[in-house]
């Protein structure tokens, strides 16, 4: 059996502690989930080494990597369970993130010097989509949102367009999301000729399990976005319509952006759309009303948290405004010493540099009820309005995560075995 190298070792040390301290955290990053242990064994397993491809007739071996069969077929179950949660008819696993499925869709849906509509980075747009939508020629524009609502302001859109042509791409990229959009008014907007993408790399574990709108059945034509965020799966991408045309260019470019799509996370993934067949209702739909509920909350308790007028929220987002107690970042370092995990970032349409964005998904696909919910808000409280130090703070928070952190003799169990087999032992 082959040593494991002293550098290598070091590394998973490294890994490992960083594991250890995160499982008596509670995340509340609005971009990150939990993925089972079944999710995480694909992992492990010889999915993690290879490629796969169909052969040239559905079902017949391929013989220029030939043995992957098996992993053919299950990214068709994958794709069946994905497809029927999202009321799609044609699925692609292809990309490997969600920018990786922004790129292949920009790419695929404009030609080059098309005009194309998105979301300015001030009102929540991606970062990336101005970037790479120029890179591949497009000529990017902003669509007007109304600050006082953080919803597309379409009487704005619809002068700006007068009788000109209409754009070419509507790409919908808010990862700042707290409520839907009107899709049938954009639709009405911009005419039946342009193409609209919806990018829902954070709600799609919502619109999986019918708590946020389904966009393709409200206007949208494509959609696409990562699989690990509402959505409990692994780092991958997805991209989605029933237009067999739209279809047909996203797999083509997708074939070229992506040469290998990592099987094992399409296993994963499979796994996690079976998990969320199993129980995506119940915990989407709380998800929301968790979000709801520590808005409510905090704003109780002194918080500026914006959405106020129409419920905060409508997703797994929640954004406060800290700047009337303390810098975004001393909020979040502060947070972080008390034992919670935030974004302190700019959010759309408040006058400080930025604020603090929370995401309840992952607490809730762990399973934290109301009552961990109000505790929240009370340690928001205590360490932000009160000032309570921190580090007193810290045990209450500790408690919580270990009610739900995973059964320790499945997970953390197996996680011992493979650092032990790798050379370290002691715990995880």
């Amino acid at each position: 059996m082959t040593r494991t190298p002293p550098e290598a070792l070091a590394v998973l040390r490294q890994a490992a502690a960083q594991h250890a301290a995160a499982r008596h955290r509670l995340h509340l990053v609005p971009s990150e989930n939990r993925l089972s242990l079944a999710a995480r064994l694909p992992h492990l397993m010889d999915a993690a080494v290879r490629y796969a491809f169909p052969g040239p007739e559905d079902g017949d071996e391929n013989w220029a990597w030939p043995g992957r069969t098996d992993l053919v077929a299950v990214e068709r179950t994958a794709a069946a369970l994905l497809g029927a949660q999202l009321g799609a008819e044609f699925l692609n696993l292809k990309p490997v993130s969600g920018v990786s499925a922004l790129t292949v869709a920009l790419s695929a849906l404009a030609g080059s010097g098309a005009s194309v509509f998105n979301l300015a980075e001030r009102d929540g747009g991606h970062g990336s989509t101005r970037f790479i939508g120029t890179r591949l020629g497009l000529r990017m524009k902003d669509l007007p949102v109304d600050p006082a609502t953080c919803t597309l302001d379409l009487d704005a859109l619809a002068r700006a367009l007068g009788a000109g042509p209409r754009p070419e791409l509507v790409y919908l990229d808010a990862f700042m999301c707290l409520f839907p959009f009107d899709l049938p008014g954009l639709r009405e907007v911009v005419g039946r000729q342009a193409v609209i993408h919806y990018d829902a790399s954070h709600t799609l574990g919502l619109i999986a399990s019918g708590a946020w709108q389904n966009p393709l059945t409200e206007g949208a034509d494509t959609l696409g976005g990562s699989t690990h965020k509402t959505y409990p799966g692994p780092h991958k991408g997805v991209l989605a319509t029933n237009d067999q045309g739209l279809a047909a260019r996203l797999d083509e470019h997708a074939s070229h952006f992506v040469s290998h799509h990592h099987p094992a996370g399409v296993v994963a993934l499979a796994v996690a759309a079976a998990e969320m067949d199993a129980r995506g209702h119940q915990y989407a739909h709380a998800t929301v009303s968790h979000a709801r509920r520590l808005g409510t909350a905090l704003a109780g308790r002194g918080f500026t948290v914006c959405g106020e007028k129409a419920g905060f929220t409508a997703s797994h987002q929640l954004w406060i405004d800290i700047a009337p107690m303390m810098d975004a970042e001393q909020a979040s370092r502060r947070l972080f010493e008390a034992g919670i995990v935030v974004n302190a970032i700019p959010l759309p349409h408040i006058t400080a540099d930025a604020g603090l964005r929370l995401g309840l998904q992952e607490v809730t696909w762990a399973g934290m009820r109301e009552d961990g919910i109000d505790e929240l808000a009370e340690v928001f409280t205590a360490v932000l309005r009160d000032g309570q130090d921190p580090a007193d703070v810290a045990p209450r928070t500790r408690a919580l995560a270990e009610v739900y952190q995973p059964d320790e003799g499945t997970d953390e169990q197996i996680v011992r075995i493979a650092l032990a087999a790798a050379g370290i032992g002691g715990d995880a």
